[in-house]
This record gives C-alpha cells, sequence and structure tokens, in this order.
C-alpha cells in the first residue's frame, strides 16, 4: 500500500501504511497494544472526545441485527483537557502519527479545541466529526480550525450528501473520512434507538458511498465500514481509497486484517 501524504502546506501528515483504527475503536492512545499488534497501522485515531465531559448515553447502548448491531453510547469522555493531560506523555512519544477525533457541531469550539491540540507534542492531525451536518455547518467548521495549521481530515458517516464532502474539502480539509451510517432500531421495550451501524453486512454501503464520492469530491478519502479481510481493503483501495479505516473488526478478530499487513 503506497504512504498517504497529507498536507496543510505548514504542517504534513504522512499515514504509512494508509491504513488506520476508527475512531471509538482502540482508546485515546495505545493502551490496547498489550493485547493487539498495532505496528500494521499508519496511523492512530482516538476516541472522539469534546471540549467538555460528556456522560454515557441512557437505555439500550448495543442491539444486534442480522449482519451486525446498532450502537448508542453518547460518546461519554472526560473533555479535551483531560484527556490531553491523560495521554500527552503517550502521545509524545507514540510510533506512529496520532490524529484525535474532535466531536463538536459548534464552530468556534471546533476552532479552540483545534488551537490547544496544536501545542501538544505527538499530535498530527484532527478528525473533525461532522456525521449529520449540513454543507454549510461542515464548510464552518472546517474553516474554525484553519488557523491552527494542524492537518484536518472531515469525518462524514457513510451515504452523506456529496455536498458536505465538497464543503469540508473546499473550505480547507486535507481529507475525508466516511464513518458508519446511522440507523433505527427498536429496543426491547418498544422504544425506537437511533444509532451507528457496525459490522459485515455494512461494507456494500461503505463501498458503494466511496464509489459515488471518488469522482465527485477533488481530495482523499480513507473508508471504513465493514471491513473484515484484507481482501476488502484491497477492494477498497483497488476503488479509489487513499486509506481504510478497520471499526469493529478491532473488537473482535484484529488478526483478520492486521496480521495480513
Amino acid at each position: 500500500m503506497k504512504a498517504l501524504l497529507l498536507s496543510t502546506g505548514k504542517r504534513d501528515l504522512t499515514i504509512d501504511p494508509p491504513l488506520t483504527n476508527a475512531a471509538g475503536s482502540l482508546g485515546y492512545s495505545d493502551e490496547t497494544r498489550r493485547f493487539i499488534d498495532l505496528s500494521p497501522l499508519g496511523a492512530m485515531i482516538t476516541n472522539p472526545v469534546s471540549l467538555r465531559p460528556r456522560v454515557p448515553a441512557r437505555g439500550p447502548r448495543w442491539l444486534p441485527f442480522v449482519g451486525g448491531f446498532l450502537l448508542h453510547t453518547g460518546h461519554p469522555n472526560p473533555g479535551l483537557s483531560e484527556v490531553i493531560r491523560r495521554h500527552r506523555k503517550r502521545w509524545a512519544i507514540s510510533p506512529y502519527p496520532v490524529i484525535v477525533h474532535v466531536l463538536t457541531r459548534i464552530p468556534h469550539e471546533a476552532g479552540q479545541m483545534a488551537e490547544q491540540l496544536e501545542e501538544v507534542e505527538g499530535v498530527s492531525g484532527i478528525e473533525l466529526n461532522m456525521s449529520e451536518a449540513s454543507p454549510l455547518e461542515a464548510e464552518a467548521l472546517v474553516s474554525s480550525t484553519i488557523a491552527s495549521h494542524v492537518p484536518v481530515l472531515a469525518h462524514i458517516q457513510i451515504g452523506a450528501d456529496e455536498q458536505v464532502a465538497m464543503a469540508a474539502i473546499q473550505a480547507g480539509a486535507v481529507a475525508l473520512t466516511l464513518g458508519p451510517p446511522r440507523g433505527t432500531m427498536q429496543d426491547p421495550e418498544g422504544v425506537l434507538v437511533n444509532g451507528r451501524l457496525y459490522g459485515r453486512s455494512i461494507f456494500p454501503l461503505a463501498l458503494q458511498s466511496l464509489t459515488h464520492l471518488v469522482d465527485r469530491v477533488d481530495g482523499p478519502i480513507l473508508v471504513g465500514g465493514g471491513i473484515y479481510s484484507r481482501e476488502q481493503v484491497d477492494i477498497m483501495l483497488a476503488a479509489g481509497a487513499a486509506g481504510v479505516q478497520l471499526d469493529a473488526v478491532m473488537w473482535t478478530e484484529p488478526e483478520l486484517v492486521l496480521d495480513a499487513s
């Protein structure tokens, strides 16, 4: 796999090989390296982090369906300052670039978080969550981070409006990342639960979303969703992906992809 170089013109981010975990799969640093050989990854993406602490979602958080599952967590985290305090030493000595997944829908918060992260040794990039954002919101979120000079990857969900992707790239994002789509299921009590969809059945949706965007968006795309084998990695790259992200497979059978890398 060819290394992926992303640059703002002032700071570079090289992902070599262009294979990463997806946000939410490995924690905030390399805590899981005792259990998983992470050396095949070209970069490590942190769990989502917000400016202020967030508590877990109430009610069911995991609902299975044939071929996958719905996850509804609320993205609990202790807030940016505390995450930096706990993990900055490990980030500084990380053997691969660290990309912090930033969770906010408020442009000035995104800018504030980018400014803080720019000063943290070992942080090589930001993955800016814009799931369910409109094109105008995507443009505003990316634009708010540009002054930091940290490479920004715009994270959109599989199946998102191509106008959102185009707005993010035009505003200055160095790449797009495609993550899990959203869906709704009924829990055992009959309550409808909205969340992110994972599992093997997501692969065809991810591939379709990639092929739709690759000829319409002038920027590299890293794609995740339902990838459980090296063959599927190769399919994504052949379809035009600049890189691949691994999500639920990291929790269950990471060796299916990582050992083959």
